[in-house]
């Protein structure tokens, strides 16, 4: 009977062990990118690995909904993560492949303002699973495999708190 629990529990760790090294094999990477923010700065996929990414999209006519996200995200982290929040990249994007010239002297006149700064994806490299009337939310780990992904419609305590233990056990 003891050496039946053996080879049970024995299998069963080997099954675990299988399907967390599947997962690992098959996350996937942080996309390929090269952008600028609405102030002139340059962002890559390169230039921010090495510490955990928070990447955050939205299409271009949600712009409000994902700034509004994306500030209560970044500064409620900014609280919980206090001195650890350095070892985090935040990258808010928006697909401006469709953009307009009253949209463009809006971003003209707003780089007097001090908004954070959000990614101008004019070719569309992060635009494949962005959904309309949502933010794409992923989380990347330090070495750019993804370890979480969702679609949000508002940013709630909840997901703060579940995104903050995310962040805590990467840094």
């Amino acid at each position: 009977m003891n050496t039946l629990k053996t080879v049970c529990r024995s299998v069963f760790f080997v099954l675990v062990f299988a399907f967390i090294s599947a997962e690992e094999w098959n996350a996937q990477s942080m996309p390929q990118f090269q952008m600028k923010d609405q102030y002139g700065q340059s962002y890559s996929d390169s230039s921010v690995k090495g510490k955990p990414v928070v990447l955050m999209g939205c299409f271009l006519r949600d712009l409000e909904l994902c700034r509004k996200q994306g500030r209560k995200l970044y500064w409620k982290m900014q609280n919980l993560l206090w001195k650890d929040s350095s070892k985090v990249n935040f990258l808010l994007y928006l697909d401006f492949q469709e953009t307009n010239k009253l949209v463009e002297d809006y971003l003209e006149e707003s780089k007097t303002k001090q908004y954070e700064s959000i990614l101008l994806d004019r070719k569309g490299q992060l635009s494949v699973g962005l959904t309309k009337g949502e933010s794409y939310l992923r989380i990347f780990n330090k070495s750019g495999k993804l370890i979480s992904s969702s679609y949000q419609e508002q940013m709630d305590e909840e997901l703060i708190q579940v995104i903050y233990g995310i962040l805590k056990k990467e840094i």
